[in-house]
């Protein structure tokens, strides 16, 4: 029986330079592109939600009649008003979205006042 060897490589100097400089690039781009999702979706706002349903529709009014302006889908954060109407939610950009599928996070100040 002949038992074969298997020859590992280790990696040289270069390759952990490069992965280094690639994490330090990508570092980089993070702390630039930092500031737009708050400011995109108003994380900065004190009531921030999660959506919860599969699609949820951004409505002009807080009735299901109103024109849709934007589709959310599970899993995106948003900031949000303490104002509900109708139940939908007014959302920081003026829309409106059903409350029953918006999540407050955790330390979130959604409750109306």
């Amino acid at each position: 029986m002949k038992i074969m060897q298997i020859k590992v490589k280790k990696p040289n100097g270069r390759s952990w330079f490069f992965a280094a400089g690639c994490a330090v690039v990508l570092g980089v781009l993070v702390l630039l592109d930092g500031g737009s999702l708050s400011t995109n979706s108003g994380l900065s706002s004190p009531c921030r939600v999660e959506v919860t349903a599969d699609v949820l529709n951004v409505r002009t009014s807080p009735d299901p009649g109103g024109t849709t302006t934007s589709v959310l889908h599970r899993g995106d954060l948003r900031g949000a008003e303490t104002t509900v109407q109708n139940g939908y939610r007014q959302m920081v950009d003026g829309g409106w979205a059903l409350d029953d599928f918006l999540r407050p996070l955790p330390g979130s100040k959604c409750a109306a006042q």
